[in-house]
């Protein structure tokens, strides 16, 4: 996991754009879900996160479990063995990583997970 602190307005979408873009084709499946704080502000937000995440991720297949929690599990189950890139943008607070990843700790081997903040005690917490 990498996350990219800084100031707003500084560059850190735009760095992790470019690096999606160069290496997304490394890996088996790929998103980049961007404004994930503002998203998550609302639960239909945060479950349109979690549905852009498993399309992008399952390469069209939708997600038909209802409720967060649930997501999570199905989430895990279904790309748990697949090597990833993961671009969370803009994150605000833990609880919007964990959303959409659980604990992050059931992810393939190679995977990667980016996440730009502009919260410096986020830092501390992933």
């Amino acid at each position: 996991m990498l996350v990219i602190h800084g100031l707003l307005g500084i560059g850190k979408t735009t760095i992790a754009k470019a690096i999606f873009n160069l290496i997304a084709y490394r890996f088996e499946g790929s998103s980049f879900l961007e404004g994930v704080g503002e998203s998550s502000k609302t639960n239909d937000g945060v479950l349109q996160l979690q549905e852009a995440l498993y399309y992008e991720i399952l390469g069209g297949r939708n997600l038909k479990v209802h409720g967060v929690s649930k997501r999570i599990n199905v989430i895990m189950e279904k790309i748990h063995h697949k090597k990833i890139l993961l671009i969370l943008d803009d994150v605000d607070k833990l609880v919007q990583v964990e959303n959409l990843l659980g604990k992050c700790n059931w992810f393939a081997s190679g995977s990667r997970i980016i996440i730009t903040t502009k919260e410096k005690k986020l830092l501390s917490t992933l």
